[in-house]
């Protein structure tokens, strides 16, 4: 096992520049309604009013009502439910902590962690499901939904399970800076390992959701979507996860091109590896 990189510094006070319009826009949600017009929920009108219930915020200033008119003309589906897209806008500023919304157009010094907070919107989303479908049907669907929703980004094409190690440069800037603690190297076959022993998306959402399985879904699940968007033959496999109350993210990613066999390394690798 060859040690490729640590990351130790976590940072509960860093910050990101980010233009309000890029985090306003609760373009999660509004594809799910697409997502619905082919994949039919249950119940839709119980779902939607049960989002309303756990999307409640306070009032937005007046001021307000101009630049969320602009951020709601941009979802086609959210715009024809106005009343839902518009509670989504002025829930995700609540979170982000605008007390006014700024210009749409000029970037802003944003908390990373606050930046997390929008991604409890598809938590709530998530919750909503649950109440029209049993939780383990909401979640298949969920992930169905993601699986769709995440086709239509770009992602590099790499050659080498190797190339995902160095995607996770991230952490030294954008949402993730200094927000993860982790470990990366390389098996002798080949194989690229990542541990991880904090994680801001995990902290941030646990903190306020509480609800371990949902977390999970929305955070977590997707990495194995994304090893496959990065190339048809990268198999990620992973065992334990920190937002289910793990005390470490186990990641190892796979090549079928070169390991005919998928096995996932045992607990005392992991635990030797520090």
């Amino acid at each position: 096992m060859k040690i490729l990189n640590r990351v130790s510094k976590y940072d509960r006070a860093a910050h990101l520049r980010v233009r309000p319009d890029q985090v306003l826009i609760p373009q999660s949600l509004d594809f799910l309604l697409k997502y619905t017009r082919k994949h039919p929920i249950p119940r839709p009108l119980v779902f939607r009013q049960r989002l309303l219930e756990l999307l409640k915020h306070k009032a937005r200033p007046a001021g307000d009502e101009v630049s969320m008119g602009k951020l709601l003309s941009s979802m086609p589906y959210l715009r024809q439910d106005p009343e839902l897209g518009l509670a989504a806008i002025a829930w995700l500023a609540e979170a982000l902590g605008m007390r006014r919304i700024p210009k749409l157009d000029k970037e802003i010094r944003l908390l990373c962690e606050n930046y997390y907070k929008a991604r409890v919107l598809q938590c709530l989303t998530l919750k909503a499901l649950t109440a029209v479908m049993p939780r383990q049907k909401a979640l298949a669907y969920f992930e169905g939904f993601l699986a769709e929703r995440y086709k239509s980004f770009k992602l590099s094409k790499l050659k080498q399970v190797r190339e995902k190690l160095g995607l996770h440069e991230e952490v030294k800037r954008g949402a993730l800076k200094d927000g993860a603690v982790f470990l990366q190297g390389m098996t002798d076959d080949g194989r690229a390992v990542m541990k991880i022993t904090r994680c801001r998306p995990a902290e941030v959402l646990l903190r306020e959701i509480k609800d371990p399985q949902i977390v999970h879904a929305v955070i977590c699940q997707p990495d194995f979507l994304w090893a496959k968007l990065n190339n048809p033959a990268f198999e990620l496999t992973r065992q334990k996860s920190l937002a289910l109350g793990m005390p470490y993210c186990g990641h190892v990613w796979h090549d079928k091109r070169v390991h005919k066999v998928i096995k996932h390394p045992s607990r005392k690798f992991w635990e030797a590896l520090n």
